[in-house]
């Protein structure tokens, strides 16, 4: 459908719409921003404050008010109410619309009334418990995006999911318990990541479980603390609750959790409850005693998946699953039959004692390999944590606590993930009997290493300074990979543990070195941590050490780029290449390769250079058999090097793919996700397809917000992103306010003088350049401070500094200062042609500037070079990017038209015209829609100076007075006389007689 038209419009705000016509409406929303935002914001000004509440939440009755059905288009906070979706047992859902984000939401309104409590304590509860929802991020647990308070309630702005729930999804069509198996260990992860945050769900069941597109777990009804709290009655579903909840003194942990899933889980294998009772009091009892049904005949649910189950409904806490993780590791797999190798001894008494012996070796090997757990709590337990959390919290940053979360959340699942493979190496040759000990010694010494590296960055995490908080969230992230200590290869390639002493000795100096070089890294303190590792990297090289000293050489590599010395980094780099492909280690081959790329490509710009190491990564990452996480960091990596070349549709092309192995290998919600989609964002706005562009970079935002907080520099970078999109589609109000929030945020973590600050400074200064004469003086003091800031962190002849020294001239032609923009537009492009060559595409827009200057001062032969060369360089690039190459193409024409050459001007005008045609997309903009006019009034009067075609010249004019009818800016009415005019003064050409 077209857009909203006025009688539509007001029937949708007084809700008058009949249900066919307000779902048409609907979808035409979804597609159309621009009526998406004229609605949101009549919708908030319909009341003085914006906060418009419905006459039923004044009601004194908390249950009732959570009942009345909010009208379309309530404020709900920043939310926009669309429709009531369902009611559970703690409030009501609706979808929502954020206009912020431009995306719906699933919003629910909690009932106060639903603890027990009194009206303030229990709002107070409520918000206190949905925080620390929103402060779980995980795949499978529906995210929190937002809480706050509405009247007397408390609402949640969650993630809205098109999927069934697990009732819905077995009642489809009859399930395998594979599948079944495979659907509840996705939703033991989400409820696993809640207990590793300190919650608790409380209402476990089949309606909380969402079958879709990905297995989440919803509706933690509210969660509760884990910890904390005192025990008090506790609400949920009496089918799946565990014994301990009901009665007097009843309350919530993570056992009662791991009972609701092993009564739901039955329920999805056996197509019903493990417990019968008609009522609440006959339920109990059955549960209290044990009683579970028989089972159903005809099942083919193994008997080791019946057992799990079992103990999961153990009447005692005790005597259930240590915890979810032990739940899913023993859920993940059937278990070998174990036996079979055993040869056949004959007769009854061999084998009883065949079996005796075999049991008691297990027994041993099963007790031998306890004790991983208590090994990561000495390293990682509640007192490192106490101390690690205090230090964040100590920085006083804004954004230490989520920040703290974050990387707590990384660690808790990292350091579980250790302690389970730590057992299951030791019970393959301990216990199964699959595994030499000379590989038990081998994977063992990984595993110790990788620990050594969590115990380092705690001891980091208790000393944090601002810089360690700020990347804290990474760091944790970027922890060595557990899977490489099964990985066959890696372990071969690092060979056995050195019998000579003095090379043990230095082994082990050396893995110490590296750690705490990579903690000083983090840490910032660059030099230190090279100058701590390259000495031991020298020592392994003169040892003969390949493998040890690749590790090391590439580590210094990564120190010296992060800070700044790159002619230095590049050398030691290809020394770890070497130093790894001889020692046939893959992994820190691609790793040193996939660094090589940044450094030639990104930093030095050498792009032949970069695209040959880019190779060098391929060949080792299929020698290796693949690495997802790998391969998508070199795809980042060459998109990346693939933009500054100014290749842009190759540079979203390498990394729609890196986002796509990183969803798959990392899930959809990890903080390399979210760089990845703000790379993508980028490519995708500068090809002009800015509409994809926006929700990828809308994705990255909520992503960082919900992972780091809105304070973190990390959003407000994404904020910046934002702004950019605002910037290309000439939304100057929508820019100014992302770029001011941005600035904000930014400047408030990383103080004053930060480059992040100047890179906000000067997108706000940008979105300042289409306001007014005032705009442009408020900007340009911050573009001078911007440029200042960059001057000094990254050097006066730098490519960012000749960027900015571009925009300063497009802000002096604001304030009429055309000889100072003259001059520093010349600056920029002699700047920029010695950093990246005379036909790089950034040298398009100070030459396009320099032509505008030029033209200005009256000058208009002397700016046709500049104007044709912008063009020349644009054109030149592999797809059309509408905006910026239909202004080239618009001034240049007018250039010629300035330059009395009409007849030249029509092949650029004619392209500018057809390339603005191409864009229908974007023609319900009216800065858009002037823009088509204006470019029909420029061919016009080519055609007519040159005697082309004056019947269509007045034609397009025509078309120009059609395009501008609409159009109610304070302008406008002046441009419709000057077309108006232009017609009075051009009559039509009346062909002669014959």
């Amino acid at each position: 459908m077209a857009c909203l038209d006025e009688s539509t419009f007001m029937e949708l705000m007084l809700g008058g719409l009949p249900p066919e016509r307000a779902a048409e409406v609907d979808r035409h929303l979804d597609a159309c921003p621009a009526c998406r935002r004229l609605v949101a914001e009549a919708f908030r000004a319909r009341t003085p404050t914006g906060l418009a509440e419905p006459p039923a939440l004044h009601s004194p009755s908390p249950a009732a008010s959570v009942e009345a059905v909010l009208p379309r288009g309530t404020p709900v906070g920043r939310y926009l109410v669309l429709e009531r979706l369902g009611a559970g047992g703690m409030g009501v859902v609706y979808s929502a619309y954020d206009p912020e984000l431009d995306r719906r939401v699933a919003l629910k309104l909690l009932r106060v009334a639903a603890l027990g409590l009194e009206a303030d304590e229990g709002r107070a509860h409520l918000l206190r418990e949905a925080q620390a929802m929103a402060r779980v991020s995980h795949p499978h647990v529906v995210s929190v995006f937002d809480v706050g308070t509405f009247g007397e309630q408390v609402f949640l702005a969650m993630e809205l999911v098109e999927a069934q729930t697990l009732r819905q999804w077995m009642r489809a069509s009859p399930r395998s318990w594979r599948e079944v198996r495979d659907v509840f260990l996705d939703a033991g992860k989400g409820l696993a990541a809640a207990h590793a945050a300190g919650l608790v769900h409380g209402d476990f069941k089949p309606e909380n479980l969402l079958v879709g597109a990905r297995v989440r777990v919803t509706d933690f009804g509210l969660a509760h603390r884990a910890a904390g709290d005192t025990p008090r009655a506790v609400g949920g579903t009496p089918a799946y609750m565990a014994p301990e909840q009901f009665g007097p003194g009843g309350h919530a942990d993570a056992r009662c959790d791991q009972f609701s899933f092993c009564i739901t889980l039955y329920e999805a294998l056996y197509g019903e409850r493990p417990f019968a009772g008609d009522t609440e009091r006959t339920l109990v009892a059955e549960m209290r005693a044990g009683r579970v049904r028989p089972v159903p005949r005809g099942t083919d649910v193994p008997p080791w998946l019946h057992r799990l189950v079992m103990r999961g409904l153990e009447v005692e806490p005790a005597a259930r699953h240590a915890s979810m993780e032990a739940l899913l590791t023993a859920l993940q797999g059937e278990p070998a039959k174990r036996w079979r190798w055993w040869p056949q001894l004959g007769g009854a008494l061999a084998l009883l004692l065949s079996v005796g012996i075999t049991h008691a070796v297990h027994t041993r090997g099963a007790r031998a390999c306890e004790g991983s757990a208590d090994k990561v709590v000495g390293i990682w337990g509640p007192e490192q944590q106490q101390a690690a959390e205090a230090a964040f919290l100590a920085t006083g940053r804004p954004f230490a606590l989520e920040a703290w979360n974050s990387a707590r959340r990384t660690l808790e699942a990292y350091t579980t993930a250790w302690a389970t493979l730590h057992t299951s190496t030791c019970e393959a040759t301990r216990v199964r009997g699959e595994q030499s000990e000379e590989l038990l010694g081998r994977r063992m010494r990984c595993l110790d290493q990788r620990l050594a590296e969590v115990a380092a960055l705690t001891r980091l995490f208790a000393q944090a300074d601002t810089r360690v908080v700020q990347y804290a969230p990474r760091t944790a992230e970027q922890l060595s990979p557990l899977a490489g200590c099964s990985d066959l290869a890696v372990l071969e390639a690092a060979g056995p543990a050195p019998e000579d002493a003095e090379a043990r000795q230095r082994t082990e100096a050396l893995h110490a070195a590296l750690m705490e070089g990579r903690m000083l890294g983090a840490a910032g303190r660059y030099a230190e941590g090279a100058a701590r590792v390259l000495p031991l990297a020298e020592q392994a090289r003169a040892a003969g050490d390949r493998y040890g000293s690749a590790e090391a050489l590439l580590l210094v590599a990564e120190l010296r780029d992060q800070a700044g010395d790159y002619r230095s980094a590049e050398k030691l780099v290809q020394e770890a290449i070497w130093a790894a492909e001889a020692s046939r280690n893959d992994a820190v081959a691609v790793r040193a390769s996939t660094l090589a790329v940044r450094i030639t490509g990104e930093r030095l710009e050498k792009y032949e250079l970069a695209h040959l190491w880019q190779e060098r990564a391929d060949a080792a990452l299929t020698r290796m058999g693949g690495d997802d996480v790998l391969r998508a960091r070199l795809l980042n990596n060459v998109g990346r090097v693939l933009a500054i070349e100014g290749r842009y549709e190759e540079a979203a092309g390498q990394q729609r793919q890196a986002l796509a192995l990183l969803e798959k290998s990392q899930g959809p919600e990890s903080l390399t996700v979210a760089d990845v989609l703000v790379e993508l964002g980028h490519a995708l706005l500068t090809q002009g397809q800015v509409e994809e562009g926006l929700v990828h970079l809308r994705r990255a935002l909520a992503l960082r917000e919900r992972e780091l907080g809105a304070t973190h520099p990390d959003s407000g970078q994404a904020l910046l992103a934002l702004s950019s999109a605002a910037w290309v589609r000439r939304d100057a109000a929508e820019g100014r306010r992302l770029t001011h929030k941005a600035l904000q945020v930014l400047e408030q973590a990383l103080g004053p003088d930060h480059p992040a600050v100047a890179y906000a400074l000067n997108d706000y200064t940008m979105n300042l350049l289409y306001g007014s004469q005032d705009d442009a003086n408020e900007a340009m003091p911050m573009m001078l401070r911007a440029l200042r800031i960059i001057q000094s962190t990254e050097g006066p002849e730098s490519t960012n500094a000749a960027m900015l020294t571009s925009n300063l001239a497009q802000l002096e032609m604001k304030l009429g200062r055309m000889s100072e923009a003259e001059h520093h537009f010349r600056e920029a492009i002699a700047q920029l042609e010695a950093k990246r060559g005379p036909e790089h595409v950034t040298l398009c827009s100070p030459l396009h500037g320099l032509g505008n200057a030029l033209q200005a001062q009256g000058r208009h032969d002397e700016a046709l070079p500049y104007f044709a060369r912008s063009v020349s360089i644009h054109v030149a690039q592999p797809s059309d990017y509408h905006n910026a190459r239909v202004e080239l193409l618009m001034d240049l024409g007018n250039g010629y038209l300035l330059a009395k050459r009409p007849r030249e001007a029509i092949p650029s005008l004619e392209r500018a015209l057809a390339l603005m045609e191409k864009s229908s997309h974007e023609k319900s903009s009216p800065t858009l829609q002037r823009q088509r006019g204006i470019i029909r009034f420029r061919l016009a009067r080519v055609l007519w100076d040159a005697n082309e075609d004056r019947l269509r010249a007045r034609q397009l004019i025509l078309e120009a007075l059609d395009l501008a009818k609409e159009d109610r800016t304070p302008s406008a009415q002046k441009y419709r006389e000057n077309l108006e005019r232009w017609l009075t003064e051009h009559p039509p050409v009346v062909a002669p007689s014959r």
